[in-house]
């Protein structure tokens, strides 16, 4: 029995063994999350868009649990996706978190269980409410669509800019380094810029990008203008998520005060 103890106890100090976390839970550094330009993706991507998903501001992609190595996915399947206890935060995902291509309730249902079951060693994305009622805050934290605006990078087909530009106008919100995404088309001469991808820690904090990913080159991208009806004119309408945040007060404090929901 002396013995065996020790083997275990030496396995563990070897590093074959992390007695901190369970033998289950997803080896998780920190967290991608990917923001998208439905008008990079739709204009110049191979995705087939419902015309009245497009958005004239960054929407959520995904907040995906990460490593310097790998990306855990599908990690409990017991953890099943039940649409009825989202139905409080539909309203505000239909808007910040839509597909451009498909069902939204199947597309959140996908990114539950891809992503969201690979982040429960986070008590606030612990659950199926938890995991998108935290992402929509970390979301309207994070206004890029302003950022990038304030900055004079707007959307437009006349011209590029170059990726410095984009960099230096997110500095003033994330200050990290980001990843970007682009795609290419033979409709335009540079890259089209369709999402923009930023890390952080597991205390949902930005940190700099460990691993550095940009398909975007180093030169001039394109930031495409959008003919979406929703947010169409300028960054702060209705539908905007700064002028959200201005109507809609009562979603800051569910960042703190925990509604009844999130033990789910």
């Amino acid at each position: 029995m002396h013995r065996l103890a020790l083997a275990v106890l030496l396995l563990a100090s070897a590093g074959g063994l992390d007695a901190s976390r369970s033998p289950h839970e997803p080896t998780v550094t920190y967290f991608a999350f990917s923001l998208q330009w439905s008008s990079g993706v739709c204009n110049a991507g191979h995705e087939k868009c419902i015309k009245e998903k497009e958005r004239s501001f960054w929407t959520i992609h995904g907040l995906w649990p990460s490593s310097n190595t790998s990306d855990p996915q599908f990690c409990n399947r017991t953890l099943q996706y039940n649409a009825t206890v989202l139905s409080p935060l539909v309203p505000q995902l239909d808007l910040y978190w839509p597909s451009v291509s498909e069902d939204n309730n199947k597309f959140w249902k996908h990114e539950w269980l891809k992503h969201g079951t690979c982040a429960t060693m986070v008590p606030r994305l612990k659950g199926l409410y938890k995991f998108f009622n935290t992402t929509l805050n970390i979301y309207l934290q994070h206004n890029i669509t302003e950022y990038l605006r304030s900055s004079g990078v707007v959307p437009t087909s006349e011209r590029t800019y170059t990726l410095q530009e984009i960099k230096d106008a997110l500095h003033h919100d994330i200050r990290e380094a980001a990843n970007f995404v682009c795609h290419y088309s033979k409709k335009y001469a540079a890259p089209v810029l369709a999402e923009i991808r930023f890390c952080l820690d597991r205390g949902l904090q930005p940190i700099n990008c460990k691993v550095k990913h940009s398909d975007c080159d180093q030169g001039d991208v394109y930031y495409l203008a959008s003919d979406a009806s929703y947010g169409k004119g300028s960054a702060t309408s209705l539908t905007s998520p700064l002028s959200w945040l201005l109507h809609f007060s009562w979603l800051l404090a569910i960042s703190v005060v925990c509604i009844p929901h999130c033990a789910g």
